[in-house]
């Protein structure tokens, strides 16, 4: 029996590593509730809409398309008739078919990747003056403006060194509601 336990005990540690950065659908469902009310706080977003349509760019993997097809028809359901009078329009980069921003993107969410193609992804996209929304908090030290931080209470991580790198402004509303991102030194 002690055998055994060892076994089930190595395979669920295993299981572990193997499927760490994979993003279960609750938590897909809270960014897509999320981040489009995020994108309405920063200040200067009138002016960025065009055509009355916020544009979500998804960067994805082939490992991450369910996952990534989830969060699409999340933020479909979450939002059929758009948000505060704007149309949702949702378009997707696979990391290996980037090469340069759509500037015509208003937010980017950020699937799970290497760490090159993070870096890659969030810079190509912040000097496009794009809100980078990570699925994963760690890649805040990557630059990534926005993630969730997911405790007793669902807040906003806002990283604001990144924030103002990239010259963008949020109202005061959402750093009262979000936790402050710090750089480990």
């Amino acid at each position: 029996m002690g055998l055994l336990m060892k076994i089930i005990f190595l395979i669920l540690l295993l299981s572990t590593f193997v499927f760490s950065k994979t993003i279960n659908n609750s938590l897909l469902k809270i960014h897509a509730n999320i981040m489009p009310k995020v994108l309405l706080l920063e200040k200067n977003i009138k002016e960025k809409i065009k055509n009355n349509t916020i544009n979500i760019t998804i960067a994805y993997e082939e490992s991450n398309y369910k996952e990534m097809k989830f969060l699409e028809q999340s933020i479909k359901r979450e939002y059929p008739n758009g948000i505060s009078g704007y149309e949702i329009k949702i378009e997707f980069i696979d990391y290996k078919a980037f090469k340069e921003c759509n500037t015509d993107t208003n937010i980017l969410y950020i699937f799970p990747s290497s760490k090159e193609n993070i870096k890659m992804l969030i810079k190509g996209y912040n000097d496009c003056n794009t809100i980078t929304f990570a699925s994963d908090k760690e890649y805040l030290k990557y630059d990534a403006m926005i993630s969730i931080d997911v405790g007793k209470k669902v807040k906003p991580i806002v990283n604001l060194v990144a924030v103002k790198k990239f010259g963008i402004a949020f109202k005061p509303v959402l750093l009262s509601i979000s936790k402050v991102f710090k750089y480990e030194e």
